[in-house]
């Protein structure tokens, strides 16, 4: 019976049936995005900030919104003094939606190793996060960014 079901596991991990498909990034938004994770970890709020459009838009988890480049960087930088300083984040990227005039609508994980919790202690965050870009040209751009993170599941009844 064991041998039965850890080839079925087996069977199903090579079918690719247990696991989710990588989404098809494209290479220059692939690159973008790590170029930010980088910045995200270097915490400087003028730099993280230049990712996004003129106007564009970002709500921390916080519930604290900026608009424009300039509120960008200083809601980024209350984050980093809240929860950020001394993190490592990492940024993948879940899925992607193609949409006209060249935007995308992303969906990322943001892992951030060494937060500081809600409750004053250090742990691993776990947020995720919605964002639409815009290439123009060969440049891609935040337009808006969500990060939040889930509600812990119901208690049982």
């Amino acid at each position: 019976m064991r041998r039965t079901l850890l080839a079925l596991g087996a069977i199903a991990l090579s079918s690719g049936f247990a696991r989710a498909a990588e989404p098809k990034v494209d290479p220059s938004l692939a690159a973008f995005v790590a170029k930010f994770n980088e910045a995200f970890n270097r915490y400087d709020p003028q730099e993280v900030s230049a990712f996004w459009a003129k106007d564009g838009s970002l709500i921390t988890p916080g519930g604290e919104w900026g608009r424009g480049r300039a509120e960008v960087a200083k809601v980024y930088g209350h984050d980093v003094d809240a929860f950020l300083r001394g993190t490592t984040s990492t940024f993948r990227v879940t899925s992607v939606r193609s949409l006209k005039d060249g935007l995308a609508l992303l969906d990322l994980d943001h892992e951030a190793q060494n937060a500081k919790m809600p409750d004053g202690s250090t742990g691993t965050m776990k947020l995720h996060v919605v964002i639409l870009a815009q290439k123009k040209g060969k440049t891609w751009h935040w337009l808006d960014a969500r990060p939040y993170a889930f509600l812990p599941p119901a208690p049982p009844k």
